[in-house]
């Protein structure tokens, strides 16, 4: 199935599935307010004070059915594994709505919220029910699938008929084939009429230029979509998209498969929580630096050059906790280095201070970097910025593919025992990882795995 009309699909269910559960609140609340049956305990709050919950339900509801996996299937053919998606949501919901207002001391009838996730859900349900007697009416299976005509060669046009999926060839009708090379224009464009065509798929593969544009002048000029099979070897790209350069079709490969909605609610939060953070802790701060320089000579603040997104160098700041020529003794402490590749690390370095081992135990030294978040030089997750030396030192091409995100103060590795790990091949495997499954609810789930990580010194020396 193309993948925008996937996610228009998934969307307009997403906003159907939003307006539901807003309605539920307000059911919700008439329903506790008339004072029927077992759950009129006391007098109901006015309304107003619930009228924040609208688009909080109305948007909370849908992300949790997306996370369950409720929109994955573009044809609703499983009820069972649905209806449990639906349960879980619901249950999600309500419990992370009452925790909303125990944090937030505000006083709501739970009664309203717990209604709220089961009038929801039976929403949902009917709604879903809805779309699966729709779509599996004949009318509606009409207008669904698309009148295809294949325009190409007859023998890549069999290879991508086999590739399609099941779904795929649910969508489509199919009315044809035209061979450029062996028929007229003409005959093309008696085909699009004979046949009502309203989607031409264009398969460039072996096609001369000038036969594709006179296909596609051909469309132009009748109103008909055309899909494009380029031909070419497939990138193992986690996301393509078509774009215009130089007035031309050009396809996009990007290197990461999130959204780029996602990424960017990453940076704003990025640049928000740090320089929260950095107001913060700003005492804090001032009396490490103190304490660094009372007690050892040398500046408070060091200094390196470390790689950042795709490589590209910037100053890296930490609050110094070694002796001030660390960098000069590390060549005599080579034969010391424990990582396996081409990171230096060693347990119980003698340049150390003894202020700067409590300041490593829990992640104090790192504090400085949140100028580097705020700079945009870093991110609040992602992997740790090696020196350029090291990364120079890279053996495998696919180490350097843990530069294609920014680099970041917390990471899988260092919530998975940091200095415990001793193979940099198993680094990068959790940076691969991170790379692969990001998600903004999982760098929720690393911001908040860090926090007890640093506070209790776990799997730092």
């Amino acid at each position: 199935m193309l993948t925008h009309l996937s996610q228009t699909r998934t969307r307009l269910l997403q906003v159907a599935d939003g307006c539901l559960f807003a309605t539920a609140l307000l059911a919700a609340y008439f329903l506790r307010d008339a004072g029927t049956g077992w759950f009129h305990w006391w007098p109901l709050e006015p309304i107003q004070d619930y009228l924040w919950l609208l688009p909080v339900v109305a948007i909370l509801g849908p992300v949790v059915l997306s996370g369950q996996g409720f929109y994955e299937s573009p044809r609703p053919t499983h009820r069972l594994r649905a209806l449990f998606a639906i349960l879980r949501s619901c249950t999600f919901t309500v419990i992370g709505l009452i925790l909303a207002l125990f944090i937030l001391r505000l006083q709501l009838a739970r009664s309203v919220i717990i209604l709220v996730g089961t009038l929801g859900g039976l929403l949902v349900y009917l709604r879903y029910e809805i779309t699966f007697w729709l779509q599996s009416r004949t009318f509606a299976r009409d207008q669904l699938r698309r009148r295809a005509l294949w325009v190409g060669l007859p023998e890549e046009n069999r290879h991508l008929r086999e590739a399609l999926t099941r779904i795929e060839r649910d969508t489509l009708e199919d009315s044809g084939e035209f061979n450029p090379a062996a028929q007229p224009v003409g005959e093309f464009v008696r085909l699009l009429h004979a046949q009502a065509v309203n989607v031409v798929i264009l398969n460039l593969a072996g096609m001369e230029r000038e036969q594709a544009t006179r296909v596609l002048l051909a469309c132009s000029q009748e109103g008909v979509e055309v899909l494009v099979r380029p031909g070419l070897t497939a990138l193992p790209s986690p996301q393509v998209t078509i774009d215009q350069f130089g007035g031309e079709a050009v396809f996009y490969y990007r290197a990461q498969s999130a959204p780029l909605g996602h990424l960017f609610v990453k940076q704003v939060f990025d640049y928000v929580a740090a320089a929260i953070l950095l107001v913060l802790v700003s005492p804090l701060l001032v009396l490490i630096a103190v304490a660094i320089k009372v007690s050892s000579p040398g500046p408070a603040i060091y200094r390196q050059l470390r790689a950042g997104l795709n490589g590209r160098s910037f100053l890296m700041l930490k609050f110094r906790s070694m002796q001030s020529d660390a960098d000069q003794q590390q060549a005599g402490l080579a034969s010391r280095n424990e990582m396996r590749g081409p990171v230096f690390k060693v347990t119980n370095d003698p340049r150390v201070t003894q202020l700067g081992r409590f300041l490593r135990r829990y992640s104090l030294d790192e504090l400085p970097q949140l100028w580097n978040v705020v700079r945009g030089e870093m991110s609040l997750v992602g992997p740790r910025p090696l020196p350029i030396e090291e990364v120079e030192r890279f053996d495998q091409d696919t180490h350097r593919r843990r530069l294609s995100v920014k680099p970041g103060l917390t990471c899988l590795w260092q919530i998975s025992g940091r200095n415990d790990i001793a193979d940099f091949a198993d680094w990068v495997r959790l940076d691969l990882a991170y790379i692969d499954q990001w998600s903004l609810w999982l760098d929720f789930k690393i911001l908040l795995a860090t926090i007890p990580a640093a506070l209790f010194g776990r799997g730092a020396r």
